[in-house]
């Protein structure tokens, strides 16, 4: 059994354990001997996602979202990211579009960010348990949500409240917890595929799940899910509203002077250092994609500047292989025996523009030297070009996650426990498989002048370039998570609101994590990357925690619990929690919550190595950059306009991130089709980890000790010496203060003669988002502003209009992000504001059959267009690929067949 498309088969392992989990279901159902069904069941207690005690779902007062599978479906949302960017509290996650931006990091994750204070600080669980961070080291510890199989899953509970007294680290933001179904017999087929109106981004998934076995009945249930997706990617020349680099109504300049065919400049007596104007023999037309836009002083109409956004990649290509199987056996009515499997293998394919080729020195004897364009005065040429020879920079990210829970579960001393064992492992290989060069063998190529910067090389360039261009899996990172946890809940006494209830856990939790560079990488043989070195660290983590549920009246329910935690490398905290529901009337429900949290710093902020980058901004000495003692020194490029390089990496001297948490909302039934929530939120988080830079030079005197000085100039009397680098290394410096409040509105009329309507809103308002980069620096609000290369937008929501008569289903829903304070000012001084963001996606379904359903739509009704923005950060600009879609109107169609 295979399923092959071009070059990428579905793994062997996938295939093994579909059989596996086949032959289990047959093994299963003959051992098995059926147990007599009561004719009636008690109403069964269930764990809600904040709390460890199993009760009613009807009595929970904790602030969680549900997304159930018919809400799924009528998103038509077909991954995990895609389904949270319908939740407005998530808030500057990482998506695909994003993660462009990171050229030599996490390429291909996708993270979840509660709140917007960090992805490490949300904790993503699947079936209540963790799985292993993306491995792949950089700034974002969490969960990729590529690895969550979407089409296993049966709902979504987000709760929106820190929760690091009772699930420890990372439950800062609060927990999204994917729950897959269970007891499920039968199966289904679904087919589903998605194409835009203006050609890329095309999408297909194919989709098997199959359940055998009643575990009330038949004291076992097997259950696998079976998914594949397949999308390919979308070129900026594939959408004509895609914008230059250069936009001056918006103050967007951000084109490269490495062009191809090359721009050049003169080189001085030392043959070295350039000097004179930039020259380009296409100019002034320039070859397409390059042009003579720039109105920087060095670039006239003898130069050209290189226009990347029309010549780069919006959304990868990607292709998706998940299996889930999950089984059940009842060994008496007091204990069940579970066990569950995961495997996701996902490949994304990232291509942008050439490899740049800067400040390379070509010969005055080169066989290609432009005589024609330098007829006096002729010396070797300082070069910037792109090397489009080479073909467009393409990396191959594959991550494949597993997991593997084994437990039992059940009521054993009066006692109802669940233990587990949990391993779960992430590895991400990035592949360069084409544009990039072996950096001394093309440098010696083009030092002998046989590659052309100009134009097609001859031969004897055409062999040398291909014998320096790598294939080379260049980055290996691996983490895995091993854990054993125990939980046992009972009631204690009666109380006069009901019985009282504890919850006792305990966890041991081992994490380790390893990055390998490949021999080339680690040289700083691949041209355009520096050197990396490996790394690896581990830890162990011990926990235990205690939770009490103290029904005080019929009216008022308390909760309290407590967790302590011993990280063997960062120390040990402990961290209580208190809820307060209070249900005056039927109709009304109050509730409040006061807690602390904590989170470890990541393996890779203790490991990662110290390496050498280049400041990310631009920035002015204030103790240079001046007129002192009648000397002007405010042109001197020693002092102004800076942009040094800087230390980064990790530190094993980090502790871990505080917060405190406080939530207070209430629940209104006005009538029996009416439910309005408003719940207000505020998070406080000190010692946060930064890497800071800009405090750096607004107060250069405090922060001396990381400012690594020249000597002073004799000829500046009272200036200290030029910037030379700074050290920025991760640091417990920063602190974060955020607050605001989610709406929750649903409307579930009666039914009419003319079918059922129903309105739901789910939104957030952020009232204040404030950060530091130094314990005792300025606070810098965020809300609103393109900040700390992300934006968090005071208000989000997502609206869903409901229509359903016999076998037809209506939704139309819209997803809506308020506008901001763009990056950077216009040219006069002025600010720029971001237009708010508003998607309107309509879909239907039909049920043909009792077992056969057809669903259909169009996402992005209007063809919306993302909002022009002048931000920088990110590789596309023009736009923030971060939270906007660049595919435009989509139309797409599923079917979806089930058999009893």
């Amino acid at each position: 059994m295979s399923y092959q498309h071009g070059k990428h088969p579905v793994p062997k392992r996938i295939v093994i354990g579909i059989l596996q989990a086949l032959s289990t279901m047959g093994a299963a159902g003959w051992l098995a001997t059926p147990a007599t069904a009561q004719d009636t069941q008690p109403i069964q207690r269930v764990e809600i996602t904040g709390s460890s005690i199993k009760r009613l779902a009807a009595e929970t007062a904790l602030p969680v979202q549900t997304i159930t599978r018919a809400d799924i479906e009528k998103s038509s949302v077909t991954t995990a990211a895609e389904l949270l960017s319908k939740v407005s509290a998530n808030t500057a996650a990482l998506t695909d579009g994003a993660s462009f931006s990171d050229i030599a990091g996490q390429r291909g994750f996708n993270g979840a960010n509660l709140r917007g204070i960090g992805v490490s600080s949300t904790l993503v669980l699947l079936n209540g348990r963790r799985l292993a961070n993306f491995a792949s080291p950089g700034g974002n510890a969490g969960v990729d949500l590529n690895a969550i199989p979407s089409a296993a899953i049966d709902r979504v509970e987000v709760l929106k409240d820190g929760a690091s007294a009772i699930y420890g680290t990372d439950a800062i933001g609060g927990v999204i917890n994917f729950i897959t179904r269970r007891n499920y017999e039968g199966g289904e087929a679904n087919v589903y595929y998605a194409d835009t109106e203006h050609g890329g981004a095309r999408k297909a998934t194919a989709t098997l799940s199959g359940g055998i076995g009643n575990l009330e009945t038949d004291r076992y249930n097997v259950l696998a899910v079976f998914d594949y997706q397949d999308t390919t990617s979308l070129r900026s020349s594939q959408r004509k509203w895609i914008g230059s680099a250069y936009q001056p109504d918006i103050n967007l300049d951000s084109g490269s002077s490495n062009t191809f065919p090359a721009n050049v400049r003169r080189t001085r007596a030392d043959g070295t250092t350039a000097t004179g104007p930039r020259l380009n023999p296409s100019a002034p037309t320039c070859n397409p994609p390059a042009t003579v836009y720039a109105p920087d002083s060095f670039v006239g109409p003898t130069a050209c500047m290189y226009d990347y956004m029309q010549d780069t990649e919006l959304f990868p290509e990607s292709r998706r292989v998940s299996l889930l199987t999950r089984g059940q056996f009842a060994l008496d009515k007091d204990t069940t025996l579970y066990g569950e499997f995961l495997v996701n293998e996902t490949k994304t394919t990232y291509r942008i523009s050439a490899l740049t080729v800067s400040g390379e020195i070509y010969p005055l004897n080169g066989q290609y030297y432009p005589h024609q364009l330098i007829t006096t005065n002729k010396t070797p040429l300082v070069v910037n070009m792109r090397l489009t020879e080479g073909g467009p920079r393409t990396n191959e990210i594959d991550a494949t996650a597993t997991r593997l829970v084994v437990g039992a579960k059940g009521i054993a001393l009066g006692w109802d426990y669940d233990a587990a064992l949990n391993h779960s492992v992430n590895k991400v290989d990035d592949h360069y498989i084409d544009g990039y060069v072996r950096t001394s063998l093309f440098d010696a190529a083009f030092a002998r002048g046989v590659i052309n910067p100009f134009g097609p090389s001859g031969p004897e360039g055409q062999a040398l370039l291909a014998e320096a261009k790598i294939n080379d899996p260049s980055r290996r990172s691996r983490g895995t998570t091993d854990s054993f946890d125990i939980k046992a809940t009972r009631d204690l006494f009666a109380m006069a609101g009901g019985n009282a209830a504890i919850a006792l856990g305990a966890e041991y939790r081992r994490e380790k994590m390893r990055f390998t560079p490949s021999a080339l990488l680690a040289a700083g043989e691949i041209r355009g990357e520096g050197e990396a070195t490996p790394f690896s660290g581990g830890r162990n983590v011990k926990a235990v925690y205690a939770e009490l549920n103290l029904p005080l009246l019929a009216s008022v329910e308390a909760q309290l619990a407590l967790r302590h935690d011993r990280y063997n490398d960062v120390g040990s905290t402990t961290n209580p929690k208190v809820g307060v529901r209070w249900n005056p009337m039927k109709q009304v429900v109050v509730r409040g919550s006061y807690g602390t949290g904590f989170r470890a710093p990541s393996l890779a902020d203790l490991y990662g190595p110290v390496r050498l980058g280049q400041a990310n901004g631009i920035y002015n000495d204030p103790l240079g950059c001046i007129v002192v003692g009648g000397i002007d020194n405010t042109e001197n490029p020693d002092y102004c306009g800076l942009q040094p390089d800087k230390l980064r990496g990790g530190s094993a001297s980090l502790r871990p991130e505080e917060s405190k948490q406080f939530s207070l909302g209430v629940v209104l039934e006005p009538h029996r089709d009416i439910t309005l929530s408003l719940d207000y939120w505020r998070i406080k988080k000190t010692d946060v980890i930064v890497s800071p830079e800009g405090s750096y030079f607004t107060d250069p005197v405090s922060n001396a000790a990381y400012i690594i000085r020249d000597v002073p100039d004799p000829a500046l009397p009272g200036i200290p010496g030029k910037i030379l680098s700074i050290d920025s290394r991760l640091r417990n410096i920063g602190a974060l203060e955020t607050s605001g409040a989610d709406l929750g509105i649903s409307w579930r009329p009666r039914p009419t003669p003319f079918g059922k309507f129903g309105v739901s809103l789910n939104g957030t308002y952020v009232n204040e988002y404030k950060t530091r980069e130094a314990a005792d620096g300025p606070e810098v609000s965020a809300l609103g502003v393109y900040t700390n290369d992300q934006i968090v937008q005071r208000w989000r929501h997502t609206l869903s209009l409901d229509y359903d008569r016999g076998p037809v289903s209506v939704t139309l829903q819209q997803t809506y992000l308020s506008g901001y304070r763009d990056q950077n000012l216009l040219a006069d001084g002025s600010v720029h504001r971001v237009d708010s963001y508003s998607l309107l996606d309509l879909s239907g379904g039909y049920q043909i059959t009792r077992a056969l359903k057809l669903r259909a739509g169009i996402k992005n009704l209007l063809d919306k267009n993302p909002p022009r923005s002048n931000q920088l950060f990110s590789f596309a600009v023009g736009f923030d690929p971060s939270y906007t879609d660049p595919r435009g109107r989509q139309f797409y169609g599923s079917l979806a067949y089930a058999f009893r």
